[in-house]
Order: C-alpha cells, then sequence, then structure tokens
C-alpha cells in the first residue's frame, strides 16, 4: 500500500487544496495537482509601516489638540471681530449739507497721514462776478473724538475767473487736506460769504 502524501501544517507555507485536499503551497492560485483554480487565492499585499500618520478624523484632532483650540479660540474669534469692526470704529465719514442753489460734489482720498478732499461747486442760483463784496466759499467743519471741532473757509476757483466768484451754472473746484489722526466727522456745506462785512461796493466815477 502506497504511503500518504505527508501532511504539512499551514506554518512551514501549505495548505489544503479546497478540491483534492492534498496539500499545496499557501500562496498558490491553482492547485498544481487537480489544476483547479483556489478560490479567494491571490498575492498579498502588506501594509507599508508608518510611525507618524495624520490624524484620521475629527475626533483624533479634537482628542490631540483639543487644549489648544480651548487656549486660544477665544483669541482668534476676538481678533477676527475686531479686524471687521475696525474700519467702522475708525473710520472718518464725510458728510455733505444739501444747497440746492450750490450743490457739492467731493471725493476722498488718503495721502499719508491726510484725509483730501477734492470737489467742485456748481452755481444755481444768482452770478456772484469778481469784485463784488461777496465770494462763494465752502465750508468744512472737522469733529474730533476727543470732542474738538475746527472750522475752515475753502473758496472754489473756475478758470477764468477769481476765487470764490462763479456765475450762474458755472463751476469752481477746490481741494482741502485734513489730518486723519483721530478725525471722526468732516461736515461739508456751501454759502455766500460777505466779504464786506454788510458794506457795498461804490464803482469809480468816470471823469
Amino acid at each position: 500500500m502506497p504511503d500518504e502524501p505527508r501532511v504539512l501544517s499551514e506554518s512551514q507555507g501549505h495548505t489544503a487544496c479546497p478540491h483534492c485536499t492534498i496539500q499545496i503551497p499557501a500562496d498558490a492560485t491553482v492547485c498544481p495537482h487537480c489544476q483547479l483554480a483556489i478560490p479567494g487565492a491571490g498575492p498579498r499585499r502588506s501594509r507599508p509601516l508608518s510611525f507618524s500618520e495624520p490624524p484620521s478624523s475629527a475626533a483624533v484632532f479634537w482628542a490631540r489638540y483639543r487644549k489648544w483650540v480651548v487656549a486660544l479660540g477665544p483669541v482668534v474669534a476676538a481678533a477676527v471681530v475686531a479686524l471687521v469692526l475696525a474700519p467702522r470704529w475708525f473710520a472718518t465719514s464725510v458728510r455733505v449739507v444739501d444747497n440746492p442753489a450750490l450743490p457739492i460734489q467731493v471725493n476722498e482720498s488718503r495721502d499719508g497721514d491726510q484725509i483730501v478732499l477734492r470737489g467742485t461747486v456748481t452755481n444755481r442760483g444768482t452770478d456772484i462776478p469778481d469784485f463784488s463784496l461777496r465770494s462763494i466759499g465752502v465750508v468744512v467743519e472737522l469733529a474730533f473724538r476727543d470732542g474738538r471741532r475746527e472750522r475752515r473757509t475753502v473758496f472754489p476757483k473756475t478758470e477764468f475767473r477769481g476765487e470764490g466768484a462763479l456765475l450762474r451754472n458755472e463751476s469752481g473746484s477746490f481741494t482741502i487736506a485734513v489730518p486723519a489722526g483721530g478725525l471722526r466727522e468732516i461736515v461739508l456745506s456751501t454759502r455766500i460769504v460777505d466779504l464786506g462785512m454788510g458794506r457795498k461796493l461804490i464803482r469809480p466815477r468816470r471823469r
């Protein structure tokens, strides 16, 4: 009677064929005896070793960095709120008082630590010619955050006339620079300034 094939343990790299039950190599995909495919057989891939894997989930991240999030969270939130509200807290507003007879159009720009206002005034009322003892003025009122107030007057000028002299439907330009530090509000208004303090201009008589 022939000897039965020696049974090898799986620890020696062999296993039993599910079809003919003869021992075959554990990594075989086809049985060398019955020539049938071994179900589920295939090369085994080993997982590469990793000594520093990043957190794979929010739970792991929270467990590792929870104390830092709790400590720095309020600081970061306060910084974000300050960045959002800072322009509103420290911005300077420009307001124009409506005057249908002398409307203003103004543009605001920054030049270092100064605010530069460039605008035009259009005369929709009576003529204000040269040497009339009257002049069109732009009154600039500055309100600072510490409660101080300043007032300045500038006179628009057209290309062909003196400062503050505008005929009807003529426009004159003006430019004024004011300090930006601590300035809360700028108010612009227009009015006709009496340069003669109520006196009338007496024209010289012809000889």
